[in-house]
């Protein structure tokens, strides 16, 4: 989910979370994570399966950020085979998933 439509894509963030709300992570466009949060719910649970989470999520929230460039570029008409390197929408499902079977 883009944090806002109206600022340029180039500046956009996306944020994902676990099914059950304890993990958030909010990864700008280009890649960097720019926040995580943990709700109380998460933190009985060991260390790695904590990582496991915000991996998880910043996964997610950078493939939606790759999906978006990758339908503004098609949009724009770009060469297919400049595309190549860049993530497509089957890759954002098989990530959402992995985040749900967590």
């Amino acid at each position: 989910m883009s944090s806002e439509g109206s600022v340029p894509l180039g500046e956009q963030s996306f944020v994902a979370s676990t099914t059950d709300q304890s993990v958030w992570v909010r990864v700008a466009v280009k890649g960097g994570v720019l926040g995580v949060q943990l709700e109380p719910a998460v933190m009985h649970r060991p260390g790695h399966e904590i990582a496991a989470r915000i991996v998880a999520c910043a996964d997610v929230a950078y493939l939606e950020g790759q999906v978006a460039l990758r339908d503004h570029a098609e949009q724009a008409h770009v060469d297919p085979e400049s595309l190549a390197g860049i993530a497509t929408r089957t890759d954002l499902e098989q990530a959402r998933a992995r985040l749900r079977e967590l």
